[in-house]
């Protein structure tokens, strides 16, 4: 560039012209345009800072305020649940005699069916008073899941998306922790309410019942039956298996 009075050679960085002393105006000019360059470059990054800024304070308050709707919602439906439960466990206390008389007549009838629909359906298990039917209706709750499953089996047809091979390990392992729970009630060293004579007594006409089901639904034979107690889970569901393909094939 050159100086504009004298007509000199000037660089950028020259303020004044070494010839005639003038006040170099390229220069000038340049250190303007260099200042508002720089202004404009410190604004436009406080501006993407400050926006930044903004957005990030947005997310984390956003993600805060997620959480606590979270948070409240977990907390409002387990104290929900805890009253509701509250509330079953008092209804039940209010009809307790109710309650053990249904239960002493479905138990004497020996409806083991009815004995674990019943006591499910009105969420019995919640009530301390009830102990001493545990024993007897998880042995009735057994028989309602192998009763289930049997007929599933039996009716495949029906039931398409079903595996064989399934229900008989299911049905097998099921009859295999019965016969686990009376070897337990036959040896049992200490006293407890659930294994009362009545309901032992039960319990072995329970038995009966269930070696009656698996001889005539699964087909096993008696004298296989008869050696359950000991065997186990695999022996049981070889032998169960074995009596349900002799009768297919």
């Amino acid at each position: 560039m050159k100086c504009i009075h004298c007509g000199n050679n000037l660089n950028i960085d020259d303020e004044f012209c070494n010839s005639c002393g003038n006040e170099n105006v390229h220069a000038v000019q340049h250190r303007k345009d260099m200042q508002h360059y720089n202004e404009d470059y410190h604004q436009t990054k406080r501006v993407m800072f400050e926006k930044s800024g903004r957005k990030v304070s947005i997310i984390a308050k956003g993600t805060i305020i997620a959480v606590l709707v979270c948070f409240i919602i977990i907390l409002t439906t387990a104290n929900t649940y805890k009253i509701s439960v509250w509330f079953k466990k008092i209804e039940i206390s209010k009809n307790i005699k109710t309650h053990k008389d249904n239960l002493d007549r479905l138990e004497a009838e020996r409806d083991f069916l009815g004995l674990t629909s019943y006591y499910d359906t009105n969420d019995l298990y919640l009530s301390d008073d009830l102990y001493e039917y545990r024993a007897v209706v998880r042995m009735s709750s057994e028989f309602q899941y192998i009763y289930d499953k049997t007929f599933q089996l039996l009716n495949l047809e029906k039931h398409p998306y079903k595996n064989a091979d399934n229900l008989i390990k299911y049905i097998s392992d099921s009859i295999a922790m019965c016969y686990d729970r009376f070897d337990f009630i036959e040896n049992i060293e200490y006293e407890d309410e659930q294994y009362s004579e009545t309901h032992v007594a039960t319990i072995k006409d329970f038995r009966r019942e269930l070696e009656t089901f698996i001889h005539v639904y699964l087909k096993v034979p008696r004298e296989d039956i008869e050696a359950f107690e000991g065997l186990s889970y695999a022996k049981i569901h070889i032998i169960i298996e074995g009596s349900i393909n002799n009768v297919n094939d």
